[in-house]
């Protein structure tokens, strides 16, 4: 029983990981402010159209710092998942060959 929940962790550990790569790539997906398609002409008032391109510098500023942060993030969660798999292996490993080891008898 110890370790399915140990195997389901590691399994939600490499799904997190996965998961905030996809998102990572989503972001990374979306093109400048060009995107968003406004013109003086579409939106019907000069302020407001300024005010629209002040936000898209922002929210692409601040996506660009998140998309970093983020990438971060899965690298560390992904390293976390190989890092306790290979534990594991190891701790697995040592202990198979502590078992063939002849028991001594003693005192």
């Amino acid at each position: 029983m110890g370790d399915r929940t140990r195997i389901d962790d590691l399994d939600v550990l490499k799904s997190v990981s996965t998961g905030i790569e996809k998102i990572v790539d989503e972001l990374q997906g979306l093109d400048d402010k060009n995107k968003y398609g406004w013109s003086r002409e579409v939106v019907g008032h000069e302020e407001l159209t300024d005010r629209l391109d002040d936000f898209a510098d922002s929210w692409d500023y601040k996506r660009g710092k998140l998309e970093g942060e983020l990438a971060k993030l899965a690298a560390i969660t992904k390293a976390a998942a190989q890092a306790y798999e290979q534990i594991d292996t190891d701790l697995a490993n040592a202990v198979r060959k502590q078992e063939k080891k002849p028991q001594t008898q003693g005192g």
